[in-house]
């Protein structure tokens, strides 16, 4: 079998300036794929990945919270941190953090106030310390936790209703956690249950405990401090407009047994009563009730803990036969009957 030999063939019109120059451009190719490992190197730190192949330096060995908010404080583990606080610099999304504290093997900070990561939920972070350097890469943050205003009192149908006792209403908030939440009204605790949607900006509506109402006048207004605190222990606060007396509403009044006359005599032989139901939602004691008639008198429910019936009792022993009509004032409720020798 005959061996060719290769030979490189030169066009006879080419000078030896060409083939220099052709020389030159094949290195230059050469050299613009070379690999660049002059990035920033993450470290790994805290359960960074590290995407460039380059290892980072190792000065984080972890941080924790693990997966923190944006406006906590997280503390870098690993060192020597140089103990001078002014030799200390942790960057991320071009901002700088405050630096807490620092020591040989811990370093704190807090990202400022408005700070927020990237719209996927993390960011990386350059730390200097002293002449030392580490890059974490990617950082995951949670959404911020903000109890922000309130949107709706589902029992109030005009604007600007105050979140009132016995109430149902809805709050807006930012990462609420769907299940997991607590609440209080003043350090007082909400039972819940606490429906929470899954948005990023996000409601979260309950029931406002009718036992933390007081009074009697619902004109009255204060203001009282919400606060919520998700599954994890994060916690955010509001003042919100307060009306500490729950909203009555007097659905009917009926006579236990019916009725519309009765005898006099018969009633007082046998010590009969005639006994009526109020009933309604969330009901005042001061309540008044009008009885019109021969022997017209009147009262109060004087009932406590706003609930959702009362009895006003009638005893018929010093009253003069004759028509009469039970009413609940202010309301179109009433109940009239007639009573004979």
């Amino acid at each position: 079998m005959r061996k060719h030999n290769t030979h490189t063939v030169i066009p006879m019109h080419m000078n030896t300036r060409s083939i220099i120059t052709m020389a030159a451009a094949a290195l230059l190719m050469v050299g613009g794929c070379k690999k660049d490992d002059d990035y920033p190197a993450p470290s790994g730190g805290g359960g960074g990945t590290d995407t460039t192949g380059n290892g980072g330096s190792g000065l984080v060995t972890s941080y924790s919270p693990a997966k923190p908010y944006p406006d906590d404080a997280v503390t870098f583990t690993g060192g020597p941190f140089n103990t001078n606080m002014a030799q200390n610099s942790v960057v991320s999304q071009s901002q700088n953090f405050n630096i807490l504290s620092v020591s040989t093997t811990q370093l704190v900070a807090q990202p400022p106030p408005g700070w927020s990561p990237n719209t996927g939920g993390f960011s990386t972070i350059f730390i200097q310390s002293g002449t030392a350097a580490d890059t974490l890469y990617p950082v995951y943050w949670k959404r911020p936790f903000n109890l922000m205003h309130f949107e709706d009192n589902l029992d109030d149908w005009w604007s600007g209703a105050p979140t009132r006792a016995g109430d149902s209403v809805v709050f807006n908030f930012t990462g609420a956690t769907p299940s997991g939440m607590s609440m209080s009204l003043n350090g007082q605790s909400i039972p819940g249950p606490f429906a929470v949607d899954s948005a990023f900006y996000c409601t979260v509506s309950f029931r406002m405990p009718v036992a933390f109402g007081s009074g009697t006048d619902e004109n009255e207004t204060t203001t009282a401090l919400l606060s919520a605190t998700n599954a994890d222990g994060k916690t955010d606060t509001l003042t919100i407009v307060w009306a500490p007396t729950p909203d009555m509403e007097v659905f009917g009044l009926e006579l236990l047994g019916g009725g519309l006359t009765f005898d006099l005599s018969e009633m007082n032989a046998n010590g009969q009563v005639l006994n009526f139901r109020v009933f309604g939602k969330y009901l005042h004691s001061d309540q008044p009730w009008t009885l019109s008639g021969p022997s017209a008198t009147n009262g109060t429910l004087g009932v406590g803990n706003y609930p959702d019936e009362a009895f006003i009792v009638i005893n018929p022993v010093s009253m003069q036969a004759g028509s009469y009509t039970l009413s609940i004032n202010g309301t179109f409720n009433s109940y009239s009957f007639t009573l004979v020798d």
